[in-house]
């Protein structure tokens, strides 16, 4: 598929589901799903409203997950519709399910997706080398053990909460700024997970780096690095509007399916002692015009320079940017940087595809897409292999200072055209290279000594120590043949057009999707009026963050994700409740606890819990397989064990969420370290034809639980009456 065939896919499926949505307002009352897809570790599905729905919740279920609830916060309305998008998965095949609920708690629809097949991301790349995994995110895509996990948007980012340690305490911080500036100190190193919604904008955000940068600084270049931090985008639409990100002292930092816009310098900045970051599946826009004459479409997309070294570039979508990316400092490098740029999509940039000073760079399966000025750019002591990538309509698609197409189309030969410094060396094998324009490319076979890339016919093949720089004698160092050099397994080179075109950029292209005129565009080195119309004015169609707060969505120490109870509630409630109620079908050992922090469950919040220390147990029976949840707060990473289902760990979201597959007793004890349970919620698999939902009756008829034991009148849970199964509260 051709990258005009993939536009208009993209075309088609926008205007099915607008269609989709209209049908679904038209039936009002039914749960419509008029999108769903698998991601790369996401899922995601589109739904119109339903009447009456005062809230929606999203469970989901594959690979070993059985409905489990997706954070609040994921679920956003747009003016299109609702949408969740579950991020954290690993690859497989899922459902989500959508249940409306009204105002009182009561289930109005409910609709299932397809199985989505989840994609993994491609982890490979300098990022990935010395059994390095950058972010939050585990290698398998899910979140690492004991990650946090903070939501971030333009009304929280400056209230959203999170403990950091300070080396001794764990300290409150508010505001992303001062969140980062904490982690910041190099003291903490708990993987952190930041979630971003909508559009955040420059005015938005307080604690801009010079007014133009998120910044990711660590306290010093050795132990005291800030580490372990993913930054990904939710949805299509995550977008950082007049500003970039800046990194400096870091290690481990991905940053993931955020489209950056008019960014006042760099859209992103790796400024000195940055490893093993990793900047994968993004959108790069405009930034904002500079004071020379080459900025005006922005300064540059990505600068890697003094020790930024040992990192990934994959998968981004660059819209006619002008100088993509510099890798190098301007007073050169003690070492090589050593990058890898794969599956990038250069969407009619200009140049510096990238530009390489003193550094070491693996090029591959990138599609270069009518780049007006010229692709790879080799300069001092640097050395590329360039494999497998498509360069349509590029007249200059790899060039070396000072020698090749650099002299020989320059007016003075000396001085070149792109470059005055001494050349590096490039290596280039199995590149699709088309026009129509006339294609400036000498590899050695057509000049011995003018040439721009040394062609080997299969990757293991060495450059020969012979062949030097034209200007300056550098030799290649086969860095790519070396014991040392990762895995790799790239897609042929008539593949990458499509593969790059359909998965490079935010999730499904992003939500500011632009066709260029090939005809006027790959040759124009001009900021095109209509794309940069389209940029300034900019806006999402998000309306509504379900389950935000000024705090974040939600987000506190002791209960980060606070989640409503399960829609139809069998067996379970509060836990002081649970313990005074001799009928509850529970029976409980152990002490409570009201100051171990507080739990909200379906808008309720409860103060008083049950420790789990070693002696404290917790046992009950179900007649049919059950779904439970248990609230906890202040217990991440604190481990129970449940009869025939075996130890777990408790998330940083404090509430585990269980199958319970077959009828029987069930007994909860700890393993390690003491929690706090707050609430427990037992809900059937199956929809469980209840009747009513209403306070516990003072009738005289005989009641019954679900095991068959007799009840007394004032019982709270799922009784029978009458042949009716009722819900008491």
């Amino acid at each position: 598929m051709n990258t005009k065939q993939n536009q208009s896919l993209r075309q088609l499926r926008m205007l099915t589901t607008a269609f989709m949505l209209f049908i679904g307002i038209l039936s009002a009352q039914a749960l419509t799903i008029v999108n769903q897809q698998g991601w790369l570790e996401t899922a995601y599905a589109l739904w119109s409203p339903v009447d009456g729905a005062a809230t929606y919740h999203v469970y989901y279920s594959g690979e070993g997950i059985s409905n489990k609830h997706a954070d609040d916060c994921l679920v956003r309305q747009y003016t299109e519709g609702y949408r969740v998008d579950v991020p954290g998965l690993k690859a497989g095949s899922y459902t989500l399910t959508i249940v409306a609920v009204d105002e009182n708690g009561q289930e109005l629809e409910r609709a299932t997706t397809n199985e989505l097949d989840v994609k993994a991301h491609n982890r490979e790349g300098y990022a990935f080398t010395e059994g390095y995994v950058p972010g939050g995110y585990n290698i398998d895509g899910t979140p690492k053990q004991g990650a946090r996990i903070i939501y971030i948007s333009a009304k929280t980012v400056n209230t959203v909460t999170c403990d950091v340690s300070d080396g001794k305490n764990l300290v409150s911080c508010t505001g992303l700024a001062a969140i980062l500036q904490a982690y910041g100190k190099g003291r903490d190193k708990t993987p952190l997970i930041i979630r971003m919604i909508g559009t955040i904008k420059a005015a938005d955000y307080n604690g801009l780096k010079d007014n133009n940068y998120m910044n990711f600084e660590g306290s010093n270049a050795t132990d005291r690095l800030l580490e372990n931090i993913t930054l990904e985008g939710i949805g299509s639409d995550a977008t950082l509007y007049g500003y970039g990100i800046c990194f400096k002292r870091t290690r481990g930092i991905e940053v993931r399916n955020v489209g950056i816009m008019l960014f006042g310098d760099d859209a992103i900045s790796m400024d000195t002692d940055n490893y093993h970051n990793w900047i994968h599946n993004n959108d790069f826009f405009y930034g904002a015009p500079g004071s020379d004459a080459d900025q005006v479409k922005g300064d540059g997309s990505i600068d890697m320079k003094y020790r930024s070294t040992l990192t990934t570039i994959s998968y981004n979508h660059f819209f006619d940017s002008g100088k993509v990316m510099g890798c190098g400092g301007a007073t050169k490098e003690e070492t090589n940087l050593l990058i890898t740029f794969h599956h990038n999509w250069f969407d009619h940039c200009d140049s510096r595809c990238p530009r390489l000073n003193h550094t070491t760079a693996h090029i591959y399966n990138n599609y270069y897409d009518g780049v007006a000025t010229y692709g790879v750019g080799c300069t001092e002591v640097s050395n590329a292999f360039i494999e497998a990538n498509h360069f349509r309509n590029v007249q200059r698609p790899m060039m070396i200072a000072g020698q090749g197409t650099d002299r020989v189309y320059a007016s003075d030969p000396d001085k070149g055209t792109f470059s005055g410094q001494p050349g590096g060396m490039t290596k280039a094998f199995q590149n699709k290279v088309e026009g129509p324009v006339e294609i400036r490319l000498f590899y050695q076979t057509d000049d011995a000594q003018q040439f721009d890339a040394w062609l080997v016919s299969s990757r293991e093949e060495k450059v020969p120590e012979t062949a030097s720089a034209y200007k300056g004698g550098h030799v290649y160092d086969n860095f790519d043949t070396a014991d040392a050099m990762y895995p790799s397994s790239p897609d042929a080179p008539e593949q990458v057009a499509n593969i790059v075109t359909t998965l490079s950029g935010r999730t499904d292209g992003g939500d500011l999707h632009w066709t260029f005129n090939n005809a006027t565009d790959d040759r124009n080195h001009d900021i095109n009026t209509e794309l940069k119309a389209a940029i300034t004015s900019y806006q999402s169609s998000l309306l509504k963050i379900q389950g935000q707060t000024e705090s974040g969505g939600g987000n506190t120490p002791d209960n980060p994700n606070p989640d409503p109870t399960p829609t139809t509630v069998t067996q379970g409630g509060y836990i002081v409740d649970l313990i005074n109620d001799a009928n509850s079908g529970f029976t409980f050992t152990g002490q409570t606890s009201n100051s171990k922090g507080t739990v909200t469950v379906g808008g309720t919040t409860y103060n008083t819990c049950l420790k789990m220390g070693s002696s404290s147990s917790v046992s009950f029976t179900i007649t049919e397989p059950m779904s439970m949840t248990l609230y906890f707060a202040a217990s991440a990473n604190k481990r129970i064990s449940i009869t025939n289902i075996g130890e777990l760990t408790i998330p940083e979201t404090n509430i585990i969420t269980q199958t319970l597959p077959t009828a029987g007793t069930y007994t909860i004890v700890r393993t390690s370290g003491e929690s706090y349970l707050f609430f427990i919620a037992l809900s059937p698999l199956e929809p469980t034809g209840v009747d009513t939902v209403g306070k516990a009756t003072t009738t005289a008829t005989t009641t019954y639980n679900l095991s068959g034991q007799r009840m007394g009148k004032n019982h709270k849970g799922i009784v029978i009456e009458g042949g009716r199964k009722i819900v008491r509260q």
